[in-house]
C-alpha cells in the first residue's frame, strides 16, 4: 500500500495477474508500471480529467503463460503479449534479425524481462525509483529512474545504458508509447519541430503516401498526387496503416493535442541517444493478424536510429555504438499540455511553449 494518502506517493506492493506492479502518483498524475513485463508503462493518467493518454489493446494484459497459446512465432512473442501502452525497446527495434550470432525478435528483449526496482526517494514533495534490467543476448545493463514531483503533471525519466563487455556493440534503443481513445481522435494534431519525413519502404494501399518518399514535415504528396498533411489524425473509417521515420529533427521533442478536449501530451528528450522519431499509425487499416481491423492508435517513438531492424540501421549508418565498458545516458519527460495548440516546443524540464 501507499506510505501516505497525500502529495507524491508510490507503492510496489501490488500484483496484477501474478505480475508485480509499481504505482507512482501525485495530485494530478498517476502512472502504473508492469515490473515483470519489461517495466511497461501501462497507465499515464491525468487525474483532473480521469484521462489515460495511452492506448490499450483489445487483448487483456497477461504474461508468463506456461506455453504459447498456439505455435511459436518466428518473430518472437511480442505481438501475443502486446497490451498497447508504452514499452522500452532494446537492443533491436522492428521484427527479427541477427547480428554477430545473436538473434533478436520483434522489438528486442527488454520488453519481456522482469526488472528490478529500488526506491530512491519517497516524500510528499517527490517520489523517485530506479528500475534496472540486464539483457540476455547482449551484455547490456539498462537503468531507468522515474520521478514525479508534487503538483506537476510531468513524468521524468533518466536512463543509463551500459556495455558490460570488452567488445564494441551496435544496438537500437528507444521507447514505444502508443496513444489511444478516448484521447486519440480526428481532432488530434501532431506538433514537431522542423524535420525530414521518410515513408517506410513497403507502404501499401493503406498508406496515404508512397514507400521510400521523402518530404519536409508535415506536408507530403499522396498516392493520388494530392497534398497530404500527416500531422492530422484521420478517423478509424479511413482504414489507414502507416509508418514514417521523422529524421533530422531541429530539436528533440514532439506533442500531440486533442483540439476538442483542449488537452495534449508533450514528449521531450535530450537527444544524446534518441535521434529520430518513428511514427506508426494503425487507424483500422490492418485487417489481418494481429489487429484484425480493431486497432485505433498512433505511436510516436523516440528511437536511436532508423529504419526498422538493427541490421537495416547498420546499413543506413544510424545504429547506436557503445564501445567496451562504455555508458550512454538519455533523459525524457512526458508532460500534460493545457490547450489545443499550437505547440512551439517542449523541454526536458517539463516546460512547453
Amino acid at each position: 500500500m501507499f506510505s501516505r494518502h497525500f502529495g507524491c506517493r508510490l507503492s510496489d506492493d501490488y500484483r496484477w495477474r501474478g505480475m508485480r506492479v509499481l504505482v507512482l502518483e501525485n495530485e494530478v498524475l498517476r502512472t502504473t508500471v508492469l515490473l515483470d513485463k519489461g517495466a511497461d508503462i501501462a497507465e499515464l493518467r491525468y487525474k483532473p480529467r480521469d484521462l489515460d493518454f495511452l492506448w490499450h489493446s483489445p487483448n487483456p494484459v497477461y504474461y508468463d503463460l506456461p506455453s504459447e497459446p498456439s505455435v511459436g512465432l518466428g518473430e518472437g512473442p511480442f505481438a501475443d503479449f502486446y497490451e498497447g501502452c508504452w514499452q522500452e525497446v532494446l537492443p533491436n527495434a522492428g521484427r527479427t534479425c541477427e547480428w554477430n550470432g545473436a538473434q533478436f525478435g520483434l522489438h528486442g528483449e527488454v520488453w519481456g524481462l522482469p526488472w528490478e526496482v529500488k526506491v530512491l526517494e519517497d516524500t510528499p514533495a517527490r517520489v523517485s525509483v530506479e528500475l534496472s534490467v540486464r539483457c540476455r543476448r547482449m551484455p547490456l545493463r539498462l537503468t531507468r529512474r522515474m520521478t514525479l514531483e508534487s503538483d506537476r503533471a510531468a513524468l521524468f525519466l533518466d536512463e543509463t545504458l551500459t556495455n558490460e563487455s570488452d567488445v564494441e556493440l551496435a544496438v537500437m534503443w528507444g521507447h514505444h508509447p502508443a496513444y489511444g481513445e478516448p484521447f486519440l481522435g480526428p481532432s488530434c494534431r501532431l506538433w514537431l519541430p522542423e524535420a525530414k519525413v521518410v515513408v517506410a519502404d513497403g507502404a501499401g494501399e493503406t498508406s496515404r503516401t508512397v514507400g521510400g518518399a521523402t518530404f519536409p514535415w508535415p506536408n507530403g504528396v499522396g498516392r493520388d498526387g494530392a497534398p497530404v498533411d500527416i500531422s492530422r489524425i484521420e478517423p478509424k473509417s479511413s482504414r489507414l496503416d502507416e509508418m514514417y521515420y521523422l529524421t533530422d529533427l531541429a530539436a528533440p521533442w514532439y506533442a500531440i493535442t486533442n483540439q476538442d478536449l483542449g488537452l495534449g501530451l508533450g514528449m521531450a528528450w535530450r537527444g544524446t541517444a534518441f535521434r529520430c522519431v518513428w511514427y506508426w499509425a494503425s487507424l483500422g487499416g490492418q485487417t489481418t493478424w494481429p489487429a484484425w481491423g480493431r486497432w485505433y492508435t498512433v505511436a510516436l517513438e523516440p528511437m536511436s536510429g532508423w529504419p526498422a531492424l538493427l541490421t537495416n540501421a547498420l546499413a543506413n549508418g544510424t545504429e547506436l555504438r557503445l564501445g567496451p565498458q562504455a555508458t550512454i545516458t538519455e533523459a525524457m519527460t512526458a508532460v500534460v499540455l493545457d490547450g489545443p495548440g499550437p505547440i512551439a516546443g517542449v523541454s526536458v524540464d517539463g516546460g512547453a511553449v
